[in-house]
């Protein structure tokens, strides 16, 4: 998924608050667009509208880009059903290719003298065809990922909110993808690398169960933040005795 068309989502909804707040304080329009969409679709913690607002109005991008659900949440505060219906009722002109607040990239077209040549005009026409196929393109082909019992899997953007496995839709990420998976460990498991740095990753679900995951980040269906493994955890909840399915996942 386009990163920029996010921040352009992002910007709208903060300008949307802005219509009708007192305070334009990021933490105040966090608050209050959190509490809208808690009390119309689902609970949004305020931190994820604030982190959202750094990273695309205050252009601080060290801050992740939002989870698919979130992007979900803001395109229903928007008045659209899904970020599917948000794309579809905006596509990007083929003209979009400089910049623009809130994190869209556009830019204005070039003045071409009157003596414009033909090579130049199907030069033109070729960049015009080449964006429309490609927005097109972007709803047949599998741009977007989901999360499917123990690892993220390619979907299309237009499947819907919600996948066949139950779980949001949200922006493809190749690395995610690649690195993101939930495993299954024991204490033969290799938890650290040589130079003590983890490899592993976890949070205990309502259930009372661990969960480990191979990468750090959000919790891909709670959206809570994954904690490193530490010695103590996995004396305390990991099995002693592998499996030959562990030793399969290794």
């Amino acid at each position: 998924m386009d990163d920029s068309r996010i921040g352009d989502i992002v910007w709208k909804v903060f300008e949307k608050a802005k219509e009708r707040s007192v305070s334009k304080a990021k933490s105040a329009l966090a608050n209050q667009i959190a509490n809208e969409i808690t009390e119309k679709y689902k609970y949004i913690h305020p931190k994820t509208l604030e982190r959202a607002y750094d990273r695309y109005i205050n252009k601080k991008r060290k801050q992740g880009i939002p989870q698919g659900e979130s992007i979900e949440l803001f395109c229903r505060y928007l008045g659209f059903e899904n970020y599917a219906e948000y794309l579809k009722k905006h596509p990007i002109p083929a003209k979009e290719i400089g910049s623009k607040k809130g994190g869209i990239i556009k830019s204005k077209w070039i003045v071409i003298p009157i003596g414009i040549t033909f090579g130049m005009a199907l030069m033109i026409y070729g960049i015009q065809k080449w964006s429309t196929n490609n927005q097109i393109n972007y709803f047949k082909e599998e741009n977007c990922m989901t999360w499917a019992d123990s690892l993220y899997i390619r979907v299309s953007c237009t499947t819907g909110p919600l996948s066949k496995y139950g779980t949001r839709i949200e922006p493809l990420d190749e690395k995610r993808i690649e690195n993101f998976k939930k495993v299954e460990v024991t204490a033969a498991y290799q938890f650290f690398t040589k130079e003590g740095k983890p490899l592993i990753w976890y949070l205990k679900n309502k259930k009372g169960e661990i969960e480990y995951f191979t990468a750090p980040g959000l919790h891909p269906v709670n959206e809570e933040t994954l904690r490193k493994i530490t010695e103590g955890i996995i004396q305390k909840y990991v099995p002693i005795h592998a499996t030959k399915e562990d030793s399969f996942l290794k």
